[in-house]
Parts: structure tokens; sequence; C-alpha cells
């Protein structure tokens, strides 16, 4: 299969430096990351200095630092990036594990700077001497460690780490004056690139790379990892699962991989796509590219050659995850792959019972790129896709997407459709002699939905006959979760509309009109505003929406006015509008129009989503108040991996038809989860919730849509006027 290279166009360009000195370190193969045995993954890249070694920050980052259990000697330090170091993929914490406590404290004090100090501790304490010089009047105390967040007896293992990089200062009243808790006053220092952190001391030592799904946290029963600071302060980290005996949470705790990435894979991976790596050389910064990444940077870790693959599935789980992609009934295959396109084989999705593929392997060839053939399972339905997030697709539709008209292969033949995709092509960096190409160490995010999954009906909705719920998922089914999601910034609605993002990508299929028009990878946020309501005693309403954002797209400009906004966006994790109104306003070039409708003699103000440019909106909404999410979320906490789900109340996806001769749709919003058995069910809140849609782009309950007016800050201009098509 040819390549096809001028369908990619990089978006990564990762720029990191690297967090030591690469020729101080060895690994042995127990130290490496990933599976030790089918119940234990090791998440720290684990090795060892024989000298102190320098520890630079890998990127731009707010930094704290905790004690390491079970050492008086011994501190980690965690680094929330500032800006990301590759575009594309959110890291959450780089955490590094084992760095000279003595280098920072002396007792509870910040140790004072010297010729030989880190960046770190100089760039404190000019800081701290700087406020003291400009405020004269206040008396300097002595530079407490806890002033930087280093105050363990204040600091329980069981806090989330977030706690600590968003906190909300509060005051306690003492003999008149208005004094900061300990548990907040301390303010985390900003480290710049490159800066030196202290050393990593002579032993055993780590690093984790953690990524990022949103800065929001769930309640203490959930399937996602738990980042707290027993976590933060460990001297190694393993995901264990040798006490865990039910078959389905040890299922459920092996995704948590997911969110894991070995250092020599992360730093291999800048040896492509214009990356670069920058180490200290005896004080000097020398960018390494290329090849010099393998040879200068990561030849001492032990998986330097290891091409890790992900594959994002179904729900946000792994490939294959509800047994829903086999080959066939007889056997536990899901995929088949290869280094040739002849050459195939069938294969299990996983190693050692972990959802990853690890590929090490050595290739007979003399060319600058090793590659590997994937044939994944079809069921040839039209919303059959296939997204890169992180690394190269060669033979991508474009840029690293691919629909279904571009995977599902031909008829054979029999006459019989295969039950493969065409073959995909992973394209990567090789070194090493003729004939003997090895992989320079890398990782993939691969996000694929091929085959449709059923649902069981936990209960069957009143007006929705059976046969509608075992069926393949709408458009918008799976897509919102996180219902119970809490910011991990604190505020107040009174100040704003705030809004959390999840940031674990998604793809949404923009079907219609029997074709292919477009597949967008999309994060999803939970706007909680207010709104006005004009009416005395409730004067204003609380509301919640899911909506989606966009962040890469594969559009089809054949179809004319039908492509889709190539508008794409990335909000951070978690931000906070504040402003005069505390009303969501839909960001360029998205706006509202409202037409007017009747249903049972009830007038009802239905909300379009339009766009400027006249395309069609690569964005959805579900609109509800804060009284119906609170039905939702009551359910929720019920169950695992809870989603919303959209029931259709018109038959045959036929509209129905108001007394003003106006198209609508209807819905009831019920809840798609996994019980304790690993089942997806179909269930309703204890209340029904109605939505209702006028474009199948934006659905709205009849109480949140209700006081959105021509005044609203959510409609543009005249563009009411031009939308009240009302007789």
């Amino acid at each position: 299969m040819a390549a096809n290279p001028s369908n990619f166009v990089s978006p990564f360009a990762p720029q990191s430096h690297f967090f030591t000195d690469p020729a101080l370190i060895t690994q042995s193969e127990a130290q490496a990351f990933g599976p030790a045995s089918p119940d234990v993954f090791h998440v720290t890249t684990s090795f060892n200095v024989t000298t102190d070694a320098p520890a630079f920050a890998i990127c731009p980052g707010v930094a704290l630092v905790q004690p390491q259990t079970g050492s008086n000697n011994l501190v980690n330090l965690i680094l929330r990036p500032f800006k990301q170091p590759i575009t594309g993929i959110n890291i959450k914490y780089f955490i590094y594990r084992g760095l000279r406590k003595a280098d920072f404290f002396n007792g509870d004090k910040v140790i004072l700077p010297t010729t030989g100090t880190s960046d770190f501790v100089n760039r404190i304490n000019t800081a701290f001497n700087s406020y003291y010089a400009a405020n004269p009047a206040i008396v300097k105390p002595d530079f407490l460690a806890k002033f930087i967040g280093f105050d363990p007896a204040n600091q329980p293992d069981s806090m989330p780490i977030s706690n600590l990089f968003f906190k909300q200062s509060e005051y306690v009243s003492n003999n008149g004056q208005s004094n900061e808790t300990a548990q907040t006053s301390f303010e985390l220092p900003m480290m710049p690139m490159g800066a030196s952190l202290g050393r990593f001391a002579n032993g055993e030592c780590g690093i984790d790379i953690v990524l990022n799904y949103g800065d929001y946290q769930l309640p203490a029963s959930n399937d996602q990892f738990v980042f707290d600071l027993a976590y933060a302060r460990d001297n190694d980290y393993s995901i264990d699962l040798t006490q865990v005996t039910d078959a389905f949470q040890k299922k459920l705790i092996r995704e948590q991989i997911f969110q894991f990435l070995d250092a020599a894979a992360f730093f291999g991976f800048h040896s492509t796509d214009q990356g670069t790596v920058t180490v200290n050389s005896n004080g000097t910064k020398i960018k390494k590219t290329g090849q010099a990444v393998y040879t200068d940077v990561i030849q001492n870790f032990q998986t330097k050659n290891n091409l890790y693959l992900y594959i994002q599935s179904d729900r946000t789980r792994s490939y294959n995850f509800y047994e829903n992609y086999g080959i066939s009934d007889t056997d536990d295959h899901s995929l088949l792959s290869g280094y040739t396109e002849s050459t195939l084989t069938a294969a299990i999705y996983g190693n050692n019972g972990w959802p990853l593929i690890i590929d090490n392997t050595s290739q007979p060839h003399n060319d600058t790129s090793n590659r590997i053939y994937l044939q994944l399972v079809t069921d040839n339905s039209v919303n059959t896709m296939l997204y890169g997030q992180i690394g190269r697709i060669e033979n991508a539709q474009s840029n690293n997407f691919c629909n279904a008209d571009y995977l599902i292969l031909p008829i054979n033949n029999e006459g019989t459709p295969t039950n493969l995709t065409k073959a995909i092509i992973l394209n990567n960096p090789n070194i090493g002699p003729n004939n003997a190409k090895q992989n320079i160490a890398t990782f993939y995010i691969l996000l694929y939905q091929g085959v449709v999954y059923d649902y069981v009906a936990g209960q069957t909705p009143t007006g929705v006959e059976l046969s509608d719920i075992i069926t393949q998922p709408s458009l918008l089914d799976d897509i919102f979760g996180s219902l119970l999601a809490i910011p991990v910034l604190k505020t107040t609605t009174s100040t704003g509309c705030r809004i959390s993002t999840s940031q674990k990508i998604k793809l949404i299929n923009h079907y219609f009109d029997g074709k292919q028009n477009g597949i967008s990878a999309i994060q999803s946020n939970i706007v909680n505003d207010i709104i006005e309501t004009g009416i005395e005693g409730t004067p204003m309403l609380n509301r919640v929406a899911y909506i989606t954002e966009t962040i890469d797209v594969l559009t089809n400009v054949s179809d004319g006015p039908k492509v889709i906004t190539h508008d794409t966006k990335s909000t951070p994790s978690l931000s906070t509008m504040v402003g005069a109104s505390k009303t969501y306003t839909l960001p360029a070039p998205f706006y509202l129009g409202i037409q007017l409708f009747t249903e049972n003699n009830q007038l009802i103000n239905g909300v379009k989503l339009l766009t400027t440019d006249g395309s069609v909106p690569n964005k959805f909404i579900i609109g509800l108040t804060q009284e119906e999410n609170e039905l939702l979320k009551a359910f929720a906490i019920l169950y695992t991996n809870v989603r919303i789900a959209l029931l259709k109340l018109s038959p045959n996806d036929i509209p129905l038809k108001s007394a003003e001769s106006i198209d609508y749709y209807k819905f009831k919003i019920a809840l798609l989860y996994e019980n304790s058995a690993g089942d997806l069910v179909l269930n309703l809140p204890a209340s029904d919730i109605l939505v209702y849609s006028l474009d199948i782009k934006y659905y709205f309950s009849v109480n949140y849509s209700k006081y959105i007016s021509q005044d609203s800050d959510e409609i543009k201009g005249d563009i009411y006027n031009e939308e009240l098509n009302l007789a």
C-alpha cells in the first residue's frame, strides 16, 4: 500500500527539556514502565543514578514539593504544566520521585541561595525577598517551607493533589484580624522550562508522566485513578490487582493505564514532527533532534525501542472492552497486525492482560521508518471511523482521520462483506543498520469506533418501544459523561458562569442526507450558568448545558453548503467566565436563533444553533435546568461510566409538526451505564425529562429555553427577529 504523506500535516511539534542528565541514569528491566505481570503495571519510569543527578523542569509549570513516604531525606516534586510540551495532548503532571530534601529545605525552612543552589531555590528566594522589600511596613518572617506548599502536618495522604494546585484561600478571625488558614496560606512557584529543580539522590529514583482528562474530581466511588498525595508521595507506583477478586473491577482498573506514559516513549516521540529535546551538558543547553534523541537522550532506557499503541474505542473504553470486536466466535482475536500488508496475522489487543500493544520488533528493511499494519474489526456501518490523536497514520484519508467510506472494504468475490477494515499504516522513525531497524520509542493514541453495540433495557420507558432501545446508539449517545464532576476550582455562581471540561477525546460522525459530511474529534464541556427570569420571587434560573467542543475535524468540502464548521478550539480543563452577565454566550462563529412553536397548546421557546458563515454547526448542546440535571446526578451516582442518551419520541425519524407547521423532534433523556457485571444498561431517571430540538444540534427542555429572549446575551443583534418565523 502506497504511503500518502501529503495527507498528514503534523500538529504536534513537541518541545521539551530532559528531566535530568541522560548520561547519569541506568535502568534494569524490573524498573521499566509497563506490565510486570497480568496483575501489576508499573506506571513509574524508575531508574538508578550512581551520583546525585540534576533535575530539570521538562516544560514551564507550577511546582509542588512533597515528602517521600518512608524517607526523611527525600522529597518528590510535582510539576503541573503551564505550557504543554506536545500540541494535541495535555499532560496533567510530571512527578519527579527521589530528590534530595536538603536541596530544598533545612528543617522547616527554605534554604538560602548560594552559588550552588538550584534555580528553584534561587527564584523563590528572590520573589520572597522582593515582596518584603516592596512592603517595608510588613515584618519579614523566616521563609518557611509551608509558604510554598510543603506542609505535611496539614496535608493528609487522602488529600487530592488538585486541592493544592487549585486552592481557594480561607480566612479566620483572630483578635479582630482576618488571617489565612494554615491549609491555604501558601503560593506555589512557577518554573520556566529547563530550570534546575534540585538533584535526584544517589540510588533509585523515578519519573511519572500523567495525561490530563480534566481538572475535576469525582465522588470517591468511581473507576478513575485517584491522584491523591499518597500517590504523589510514593517512591514509585504500580497499579496492583493482586487483591482485587472481582473480574469486572479488574477490567475497570486496567483501563487506568491509558493515563500514563513511559518516559522513553514520551521523549522518543520528539524524534519526529519538528520535535526537540533540550539537554543540559555541563551548564550548556543543547537541542537534540531526530536520531540524536535516541542516541543522546533515551539510550539508557530498557524500553528505548518500545512503541506503545493505545486504542480507545466505544464509550472511551479500550478497544474490545465490551468484547464486541472479535474476528470470529471461536477465539479472542480482535485485529490483524504485521509489518507488511501481505503478512498480517490475527492478534489480541492487549499485553499480558493490559489494554495496550507494545511493539519492539526489529524490522528487516532499509527504510528510514518502521511501519505497523493494522486491520480492525468493523460491522461496515456508516459510523465506522478512526482518528489518530497522537502519532502518524501514514495512509489516513486526511490529516489522521478515516471515515467509513475510506475504511470499509468492498464486498468480496463470494458476495459477502468482510468484517475487517482496510489496512491502516502506522509510521514511526527507526534507527539501526540495514535489515535490523529498531523503533525509536514512541506512543500512539488511536480513537476507533467500528461496531455498533447493544444496550440492555433496564426499564421500558413509557411511549418508547423496546425495539427502539436495543439498537445502535444515536448521534449523541455516550458523548456526554462526567455528570458528577466537581470543579477543582471553587467559584461562586454569583461571579459568572462556570465551564468544566472533560478532555478525553471522543468522535462524532456527521452523517446526514445519506452522505458522510465529516468527523469531529471533540471534548465535552459542562456549563453551569444563570439566566434572568423577570419573575418576582424567582428572578434567576440555574441551568446546566452539556456542550461539545471540536478539537479537530475531517470535512468533505465537495458537499458544498453541507460542509461542517471548520472552527476548532480547545478550552482549558477548567475555566470560569466572569463578567456582567451570568449567562453563557456561545463563541464565534456560533449564535442562537429563536423559533416559537406550540405543542398541545403549550408555547415553547424553540432554539436553533446557527453559524455566521452558513456552515453546518460542528457543535451539539443539551440544555437542562439545574433541577432537571440533579435528577440525572441522583441516578448517575449509583453506576459506572454513566452517559446521557436521547430516546426519540417521534417515530421512524419523522419530525413532529406543530400547529404552526414547524418541524420539531422530541426526546426523553435516558442514561447509559455499566452495571456490576459489566453489561451496558439503558435506564431512565426517577422523573421524565423531555427535551426538544428544531435542528438536531441544540436540544433543550422547555424551562431551559423559556427565558432566552431577544435581549439575552445568547442572541446576537437582530438574529431574533430574523429567525422568528410566525405568521
